[in-house]
């Protein structure tokens, strides 16, 4: 499944450089301006990681397990790589295994916890481009349309679930879903106003918020450094698209999928020539994506080694 995931990457990168001249792509990235990019790199450590893990903190809390910003900040940083071999988001798995053998954590909350962080983060960016289109008509008018109808549709679909599980007559469909560990978890992802009063799901929500900024602050200082200057549709919604469709898990750290839809589509609003777009666009998914899990790597023999010795006490576990 990793090299099936690298396949595609590699297709769909060569898809790609067909388009442009190589070299032309190469010799951008050479004169890139350092400093920008430098702050590109600070910007990615402080949300990818450092806020990141304690967003997931804060979702924990509410479920039950409550655990030093330390340790979250070791746990998603060792995870990172860990997930970054195992494609389809399966890598995600270590995280809940940590928290089951060390804290005797429910696998089905820490499996909900997760769904609950991907989820605030997939409506962050359809609340992005929602708005950028509504706010600048030269935006593509059917981005913000769909992203409309599958902003509400995501948040009726939540709340109705959730009003549905209370009633008994949900919990035929959740028993068909294969894997008692998601089925859990999204039982838990559907009920979650039972454990989330409207503060403690405002902050993780508004962490995600400043994360999802974070990247289009980063792509700008990129932007900076290649001497490009872009309009706000390209930040406010076509950024916001290409990442959330690279979030489809088929990619290697959705490289591939989120330089192709920039390539497309930079330039019906920036005239910049492939190349133009194509370097800055890998020069992103190196600083937010492949960044944070080199880096990570210092911390996954720790995290390996707690998450093999099992029990440790070290958070308080409310709900089991």
């Amino acid at each position: 499944m990793w090299l099936i995931s690298l396949g595609v990457t590699g297709a769909l990168l060569a898809l790609i450089f067909r388009r442009v001249e190589t070299g032309r792509v190469m010799e951008s990235v050479r004169d890139a301006r350092v400093l920008p990019l430098l702050g590109a790199l600070a910007v990615s450590f402080l949300t990818n990681c450092w806020l990141a893990a304690a967003k997931w903190r804060r979702i924990l809390i509410p479920l039950g397990l409550e655990i030093p910003v330390r340790e979250a900040f070791l746990i998603k940083m060792g995870s990172g790589p860990v997930k970054s071999v195992f494609p389809f988001r399966a890598g995600e798995a270590s995280r809940v295994i940590y928290l089951k053998r060390r804290h005797k954590f429910s696998a089905a909350r820490a499996t909900g916890s997760i769904l609950l962080e991907l989820l605030m983060n997939i409506l962050v960016f359809l609340t992005l481009i929602l708005t950028g289109g509504l706010a600048w008509r030269n935006a593509p008018p059917g981005l913000a349309a769909v992203s409309g109808l599958l902003l509400a549709g995501t948040l009726a679909a939540i709340f109705g679930a959730g009003k549905a599980g209370r009633t008994g007559w949900f919990r035929p469909v959740l028993a068909r879903i294969p894997g008692a560990r998601l089925r859990g978890g999204l039982e838990t992802l559907l009920n979650f106003h039972r454990f989330f009063t409207p503060k403690e799901i405002a902050i993780p929500l508004f962490q995600s918020l400043v994360i999802q900024g974070g990247k289009l602050l980063s792509f700008f200082l990129i932007a900076s450094a290649f001497r490009i200057t872009l309009p706000p549709p390209v930040y406010l919604v076509i950024l916001p698209f290409s990442i959330l469709i690279a979030g489809i898990p088929v990619a290697f750290l959705g490289i591939g999928l989120r330089e192709g839809s920039l390539v497309e589509l930079v330039p019906l609003y920036a005239p910049l020539p492939a190349a133009a777009v194509l370097a800055p666009a890998l020069v992103f998914s190196a600083v937010e994506y492949l960044f944070p899990v080199l880096l990570g790597l210092g911390w996954t023999g720790q995290f390996t080694r707690r998450l093999l010795e099992g029990t440790r006490g070290e958070g308080k576990a409310a709900g089991v």
